[in-house]
């Protein structure tokens, strides 16, 4: 889709960017932003990032930024659940100082309320689902090079005449080779922070996990769940960002393996990235059912190091509960296997909905014990109900949504009466002390760029605030199954916070002394979601 007035293109300025979100984890490269540009790029458009996040920008300089450029015409605004009501003031802001400039967003929060963006000419135009295709028609249409009209593209939501116009959905990208690599700009700021390069191998997931955003944010568009890169291409990227001086990559699909990722293609990726003199460290995402011993060794041989995998929850009949493809013993095999290929293995864990039960607690506390060294955030965990997911409509199909939260997650009350309590047990303590837990496990999981001697050593603290977690919770459950009051619970977590706050102590100086040691700057704030 080249254009003809290439000059008009350069003349006009688009702005991509992104603000800060209140959240606990530290800043990471914004690949949608930089896939965006690059696309853009290659239909001849000037376009600039800002990243207010990733740069440690407050939302004033972003603006202020934004309006010194006097070219700008176009502004494109990512939103996702932490930055969604920060997104739409900015753009009230910008509208306000110069009405000219046109605004469009994308992301999680447009794509499932387009309305609260396009309201009243917030933005003028919200796109909806993957953004690679929409942007450049968007673009064509705001610049005047195109005779296409608004309601024609596909996957927009749009204000026109104080109504809402939904446009047709939009096909997902089948090949996504054919999408450039992403643009750069911003890598130098990731590295300066020692942050991972960010690399997307794959798009999509073929599971169908209750709580998962992921799955629905692609049924917002028509086309198969997961699609993956070749061979050829991935290495292609990851030989130029080595040529670039990058040795620390975190691979972001949110499933690096599906079926077709069998055995041969882990052999295959392995010989390509020997064959080109490849010497990186891969972190990524997977599912259980995926992990077989071949392609694990395989993937080790070929740079993994870690892998964040979606065990979430240690009893089957909770798995079922969550439309988990893997089992119990699916997940046991799978870390099993990890672990003795020496993966890392960050594990998503749910250990709350409205449904738990008291026996489903007891299994979790088993598991966890058995499974000790695998890296999670604590021993509270919730499932959030995010709009869009099959959770929350289940939920509000069930009247079983009581309020709505922070960030579009909306709140539900638990069923059984043992279980609340232990929540609310498990909850405070975990509230005590968990910025803490965030910035121990902060380099692993985010992770950063540092030597599997820096990761054993943050891992080692991890450790220890894990086994004092497994034996509170162990308590708390021998306590709630014995019948204590909720009263004398209050007053049990109470003790025990009180009993561990100087190891705690401790633990935080030893992790501030690695954090000086290796250059890393935890400036996350607490989890706004537990309150």
């Amino acid at each position: 889709m080249e254009h003809k007035n290439n000059k008009e293109n350069l003349e006009n300025r688009i702005i991509l960017t992104t603000l800060s979100p209140d959240t606990h984890r530290t800043s990471e490269e914004n690949l949608g932003l930089a896939y965006l540009t690059a696309v853009l790029r290659k239909n001849r458009y000037n376009v600039e990032i800002i990243d207010g996040w990733l740069g440690g920008l407050e939302d004033k300089e972003v603006l202020r930024k934004i309006i010194d450029r006097k070219d700008t015409s176009i502004v494109g605004i990512s939103c996702y659940m932490s930055n969604n009501d920060k997104s739409i003031e900015l753009a009230k802001r910008i509208r306000s100082i110069n009405p000219n400039i046109k605004l469009m967003c994308g992301g999680f929060g447009p794509s499932f309320n387009p309305q609260r963006f396009v309201k009243d000419g917030v933005f003028d135009i919200a796109m909806i689902g993957e953004g690679e295709q929409t942007i450049v028609e968007v673009c064509d249409y705001l610049t005047g090079n195109s005779s296409r009209k608004l309601n024609e593209i596909k996957g927009i939501v749009y204000e026109e005449d104080g109504k809402l116009i939904r446009t047709q959905k939009r096909e997902l990208i089948k090949n996504i080779d054919d999408i450039p690599f992403p643009a750069r700009d911003t890598m130098n700021m990731a590295l300066e922070r020692k942050s991972t390069v960010n690399i997307l191998t794959a798009r999509g997931c073929m599971g169908n996990c209750l709580f998962c955003s992921v799955n629905a944010f692609n049924k917002l568009s028509i086309g198969n769940k997961w699609r993956g890169r070749s061979v050829d291409n991935i290495v292609d990227e990851l030989e130029q960002l080595q040529n670039m001086g990058v040795k620390y990559i975190k691979v972001i699909d949110d499933s690096f393996l599906e079926e077709e990722r069998d055995e041969e293609w882990a052999k295959r990726f392995r010989d390509k990235i020997k064959e080109r003199g490849i010497n990186v460290s891969l972190r990524g995402s997977l599912k259980a059912d995926q992990v077989e011993d071949k392609k694990m060794e395989y993937l080790k041989e070929a740079g993994f190091h870690s892998f964040a995998c979606g065990i979430e929850n240690g009893s089957d009949t909770a798995l079922r509960r969550m439309n988990k493809s893997a089992s119990l013993e699916d997940n046991k095999r799978a870390l099993d296997i990890l672990k003795k290929h020496g993966i890392y293995v960050q594990a998503g864990f749910i250990l709350f909905d409205d449904n738990t039960t008291f026996e489903e607690l007891k299994e979790n506390y088993e598991f966890l014990r058995e499974y000790d060294w695998i890296i999670t955030k604590g021993i509270f965990s919730e499932m959030f109900a995010a709009d869009g997911t099959l959770y929350t409509e289940k939920l509000k199909k069930e009247d079983k949504i009581v309020k709505n939260d922070v960030y579009d997650n909306n709140k539900y009350d638990i069923i059984e009466p043992k279980v609340k309590l232990t929540y609310n047990a498990l909850k405070r303590w975990h509230k005590s002390h968990m910025k803490l837990y965030d910035m121990i496990i902060d380099p692993i999981s985010s992770p950063k760029a540092i030597d599997s001697i820096g990761e054993k050593e943050y891992y080692d603290l991890y450790f220890q605030l894990k086994l004092i977690d497994l034996d509170f919770m162990q308590m708390v459950l021998d306590k709630v199954e014995n019948g204590i009051s909720e009263q004398e619970l209050e007053q049990f977590v109470t003790t025990q916070i009180c009993k561990h706050s100087k190891l705690y102590d401790e633990i935080n100086y030893k992790g501030q002394k690695l954090c000086h040691k290796y250059g890393l700057n935890y400036d996350a704030k607490e989890n706004p979601f537990i309150r």
